[in-house]
């Protein structure tokens, strides 16, 4: 477990790297700082106490019971982690694996300075991954960046935080309730029929789309690739919204099992081998050490790579290539999918990342235009829908002040053609005439302005 003064160095070294700001640094210290006093105060507190050796009956009773509310990372039921000045209380577990664990969680501080809180996630690295200094680094970096983003399909990263007393580091996200795509998808396929094995593919491409536009954005606004799709990485919210969750956070730290030394701390996350998951990771990544892959590279292709996947295990509920593919493995052609769509995704699922679209969206994007579905429009981010609405009232104003200046024109002769004839009739009735005229012209420069 490293010392405040270490983890305050490490933050200083985040500060002058461009990964924290001044403020953010300046937090974080005063947080370190701050939960050393108070764990200082509590030890002096018990050690004064005159507390017997032996535990009373009841006592022992809820160690028991705080020992079955236990977790396989040692995390507590009602226990508070502090960071970046922040008190969270751990209230359910959401789910677990060997890299981590993800909390639902209470929002203390928010609480106590506003009176009110939402339920937040907490996802917790394991004690081997939080104490590396590596997988430390590498997990800032990545929230960092994650929690730049601001899409409706991508779950919210608020912050990061490293409590004093497990030295346990964490990542504050939005919390969400419903259930993720694999359970989803286990749900559907106990219904399927020799007729239809999976979903259907709008059904399907209901899913996926959201999930390409997401990825889409992430490219264009960070150049981010995701790295770990899978169906357990997709979140069906309660609202039918379909959510992308942690951008392969803990797998990117989790698959170097290297030491950290000197030099490893420089490393960029994008460098780290065997990102994903097996059965979906692109065989660039899987074969990453292997010389007869055209191209290791690790790039979008990647993602395009485990959305074919994950499309066709939706449709034929089941893995095309099963857990591990070598270079001549061949899938069925799904049964409801025509020859053009098929040409696609196998496309999207060649062995050579360089025959692959260039992107999610593309891919998904030429499947619906080979079949009957309306082909999908090129998404656009915020800045660019703004300026197309900017150009098209340009355009409406244009158009009514050239409608006006004709109505005007058009009046102007009207009166001039009438003065001579008004000279040979009687002037009360010239003047009824030209008043009604000019109302009527007037409604109708009204209507086109």
């Amino acid at each position: 477990m490293s010392t405040p003064i270490q983890q305050i160095r490490e933050l200083r070294a985040l500060h002058e790297e461009g990964l924290l700001s001044a403020n953010e640094f300046a937090q974080r210290k005063n947080g370190i700082l701050d939960s050393v006093f108070r764990l200082s105060t509590n030890v002096q507190d018990k050690s004064s106490e005159n507390a017997e050796l032996t535990p009373r009956p009841n006592q022992q009773k809820k160690q028991i019971e705080t020992m079955a509310n236990t977790t396989d990372l040692g995390y507590l039921i009602g226990q508070h982690l502090l960071g970046n000045g922040k008190e969270y209380q751990l209230q359910t577990l959401i789910g677990q694996g060997g890299m981590s664990q993800v909390w639902k969680v209470h929002d203390l501080s928010t609480e106590a300075e506003l009176g009110y809180s939402e339920a937040l996630a907490l996802k917790i690295l394991s004690p081997e991954l939080s104490q590396s200094t590596l997988h430390r680094r590498l997990l800032i970096e990545e929230a960092s960046m994650v929690r730049k983003l601001a899409h409706e399909n991508i779950v919210r990263v608020y912050d990061w935080g490293r409590d004093p007393a497990t030295s346990s580091v964490f990542i504050v996200m939005e919390y969400l309730e419903g259930q993720d795509i694999e359970q989803y998808l286990r749900q559907q396929l106990a219904r399927a029929t020799p007729e239809q094995r999976g979903l259907s593919l709008q059904h399907a491409l209901k899913i996926l789309k959201p999930i390409a536009n997401a990825l889409h954005y992430v490219w264009k606004k960070q150049g981010l690739v995701h790295r770990d799709l899978k169906p357990s990485n997709l979140f069906l919210c309660k609202n039918g919204q379909v959510k992308l969750l942690d951008f392969g956070i803990a797998a990117r730290v989790a698959s170097s099992s290297s030491p950290p030394s000197s030099t490893e701390h420089t490393v960029h996350s994008s460098l780290l081998p065997l990102a994903g998951t097996t059965g979906y990771r692109a065989p660039e990544v899987q074969h990453s050490e292997d010389t007869n892959i055209e191209d290791s590279t690790q790039d979008a292709s990647a993602d395009v790579y485990a959305l074919a996947v994950m499309l066709y295990q939706m449709l034929e509920g089941t893995l095309p290539f099963g857990e591990t593919r070598y270079r001549y493995h061949q899938a069925n052609k799904p049964k409801l999918l025509n020859q053009a769509q098929w040409g696609i995704l196998q496309r999207a699922l060649s062995w050579n990342a360089k025959e692959r679209q260039t992107h999610p969206f593309g891919f998904l994007r030429d499947l619906e235009q080979a079949g009957t579905t309306p082909p999908l429009a090129t998404p656009i981010n915020d800045t660019e829908r703004r300026a197309i609405q900017r150009q098209q009232q340009k355009l409406v104003e244009q158009q009514r002040r050239q409608h006006a200046s004709q109505a005007l024109l058009y009046l102007q002769a009207k009166v001039c053609d009438s003065k001579p004839k008004a000279a040979m009739q009687n002037k009360s009735s010239n003047w009824e005439q030209s008043l009604r005229y000019l109302k009527t012209v007037s409604q109708n420069v009204n209507d086109l302005v």
